[in-house]
């Protein structure tokens, strides 16, 4: 019983820790992608993501419409693979604190709790909250295909481009509403 006790306090003193840097990772993380930085002449020239307040839900989570929540940085309903790369890139910075150019497992856990706690704001952080968090940690041992405790942006971007390739049924270069949710 003792040690559940102590096990349950040194979880919890984990959790806490998480949760400030966590915070501090949502306030890098809730600005637009580099990509939407442009002015609004090179924006309507290029098709660029305009400067929004990012993606509708930054944790994203399973289906299309999660997809397009999680990516959709100027909110329009689309998510170009310009757009898509962009958001991920930019996660993927601002998640290295250490500024060493890869991610550890601490690192990319805590950027995607910052984008969680952003989607819970002002809810209470619940099972679904506790699950997202393990996930987190199962979903960068995967990304780290080499298993070197290190998540590089070669590792990170080889998966996003089979994740755009997959998620656009229609295969016309963006994600919309036209590729339908999986069933």
């Amino acid at each position: 019983m003792q040690q559940q006790k102590t096990t349950h306090g040194a979880r919890a003193s984990r959790l806490a820790i998480g949760a400030m840097v966590a915070a501090m990772m949502a306030a890098c993380t809730s600005a637009p992608p580099p990509a939407a930085q442009q002015s609004a002449t090179q924006q309507s020239a290029t098709q660029q993501p305009t400067a929004a307040a990012g993606p509708a839900a930054p944790a994203g989570g399973h289906g299309l419409s999660a997809f397009i929540g999680g990516f959709d940085a100027n909110r329009d309903g689309v998510v170009t693979r310009q757009e898509y790369d962009a958001v991920r890139t930019q996660r993927f910075t601002a998640a290295d604190t250490n500024h060493d150019g890869v991610l550890g497992e601490d690192e990319y856990v805590a950027e995607f709790a910052g984008r969680l706690q952003q989607q819970y704001a002002g809810r209470a952080q619940d099972d679904k909250y506790a699950g997202s968090i393990k996930q987190a940690h199962v979903r960068f041992k995967i990304l780290d295909t080499d298993h070197d405790g290190k998540l590089t942006l070669t590792e990170e971007n080889a998966i996003a481009g089979k994740t755009f390739q997959r998620t656009d049924t229609n295969g016309d270069g963006k994600i919309d509403q036209a590729d339908g949710e999986k069933k």
